[in-house]
């Protein structure tokens, strides 16, 4: 492998097909180091700068952004697809008629996504049982986060219209500069001004609007037929349908995964619940859901990352029409992931009990907090592959133009996660279904979900892909 090779655009038609999977992938893990490093700096700058209680304020927003995000996250790279189809196919008409379009109706469900949440933002905030200690910051931040919600939006958009292309070199570049953009303005705005968790959300805004027209005037300098005009902003009736028929279903899904997230968080919230010593209640296993949800990002990233690279991977050779090399890639990268899963359990597990120092104060960990947050990390290691072989499924079933199956998927994960968040609690103790064992199950709801999710996405991918029924041979 040319270390040189990182830094090209990717035809992923051709080639060896693990080689290419694993060099066009190395950009988007940084990228999602870089992007994830969001939300990280924004606890670590809060850390510092402010104190554990705000850290947790935003932290408690989190299932909140994941059901509007990623709604917005699916619905884009559902667009993407079909840009890699047509670059697959080599159709850069139908490129470009696809990205004029994909803006234009990123744009109406941005603007659709900020009015609904903020409309309905106290209600999410109650739902959540946010304590009354962090609703003022958590509210704060994640109202601005919303008011922005378009370029976030469009961020995304371009940053998988460009790997769809095959270049995921460049939005790792973008990633970098928005990253190091968001620390500086971080610190400025919660540390120096003194805004608090509004200071995080103006930077983080702020990051992805440079982001947007750093990546746009990129696109259009280096794909010269990507140049729109007015009247290529007019929505036509078959391009339209196909991104709403990609897109719509694909944004379902991940939100009904991520309303799953929601309910889980609720109950966590109500576990390990304190006064403080100005006489307010405040959850240890929230404060410990700070801690575990970002560790669990990280070690879920490389698995991601694979997935992405196989979204693209898949889209460009269905439009080829090269079935047998979609095969292969699927093969590859499930071993991949194999690999992936025993690193991260070898290294992850010795590590679980000091992930809370990492992102509290010390003063602020104590005993429970380590608990909750040891229990459920204990849950979720071992059970990665799972996740990995989710993502994988997934990913081919949205490159072969199947976004139904994923929706379907998500309804039985998100089942899943809230029959067992909901009932396994008390039936391990009834008489006090908040106890420290009552949460050992509770833990269980993420890799059950997972499970769910590869019995039905996995079996499809069998049955599409690799049976006497596959739609490969329908479509020679």
């Amino acid at each position: 492998m040319k270390f040189k090779q990182i830094f090209q655009t990717q035809n992923l038609t051709t080639g060896t097909i693990w080689k290419k999977l694993i060099i066009f992938a190395i950009p988007i893990f940084i990228s999602s180091l870089l992007g994830n490093a969001f939300s990280l700096v924004n606890s670590l700058v809060l850390k510092t700068t402010v104190g554990g209680d705000a850290v947790t304020a935003i932290n408690v927003t989190g299932s909140i952004s994941s059901l509007l995000f990623n709604f917005a996250y699916g619905c884009t790279s559902g667009f993407a697809v079909l840009i890699s189809n047509k670059f697959g196919a080599n159709d850069k008409l139908g490129i470009k008629k696809i990205y004029a379009h994909s803006l234009v109706i990123s744009l109406i469900i941005g603007v659709f996504i900020s009015i609904l949440g903020i409309s309905l933002l106290n209600v999410l905030l109650d739902i959540l049982n946010v304590a009354d200690k962090f609703y003022s910051d958590a509210y704060n931040y994640f109202l601005i986060i919303l008011i922005g919600f378009i370029f976030m939006v469009l961020s995304n958009l371009l940053g998988n219209l460009l790997r769809a292309l095959g270049d995921s070199f460049f939005p790792l570049c973008v990633s970098l500069i928005t990253t190091l953009l968001n620390i500086g303005l971080a610190f400025l705005f919660s540390g120096v001004i003194k805004l608090s968790t509004r200071g995080v959300a103006i930077a983080t805004i702020s990051s992805n609007l440079i982001n947007v027209i750093i990546t746009l005037i990129y696109l259009h300098k280096k794909h010269s037929y990507l140049n729109l005009k007015f009247n290529d902003f007019k929505l036509e009736k078959d391009e339209t349908i196909d991104l709403l028929k990609m897109g719509i279903p694909l944004g379902l899904q991940w939100s009904i995964l991520f309303i799953g997230s929601f309910i889980q968080s609720s109950q966590v919230n109500k576990f390990g619940v304190v006064l403080d010593s100005n006489n307010i209640e405040t959850s240890m296993a929230s404060k410990a859901a700070t801690c575990y949800s970002n560790i669990e990002g990280y070690l879920t990233m490389p698995l991601s990352t694979m997935s992405n690279a196989l979204l693209s991977f898949v889209g460009q050779n269905y439009g080829a029409k090269e079935y047998d090399r979609i095969k292969k890639g699927i093969k590859d990268t499930f071993l991949i992931d194999v690999v992936i899963a025993i690193i991260c359990l070898i290294i992850g597990l010795p590590l679980i009990k000091y992930v809370p120092y990492i992102f509290l104060p010390e003063n602020e960990v104590n005993e429970s907090i380590i608990y909750y947050c040891s229990m459920y990390l204990y849950a979720v290691i071992p059970s990665l592959i799972l996740q990995g072989t989710l993502q994988l499924s997934r990913s081919t079933l949205q490159g072969i133009k199947k976004p139904l199956i994923p929706f379907l998927s998500g309804i039985g994960e998100l089942c899943a996660r809230a029959f067992v968040c909901f009932l396994l609690p008390i039936m391990i103790n009834k008489t006090n279904p908040l106890s420290n064992e009552s949460y050992l199950g509770l833990c269980f709801s993420t890799p059950l979900a997972w499970l769910i999710s590869v019995i039905i996405m996995g079996g499809s991918v069998i049955y599409f892909v690799y049976s006497k029924k596959s739609i490969f041979k329908k479509s020679k």
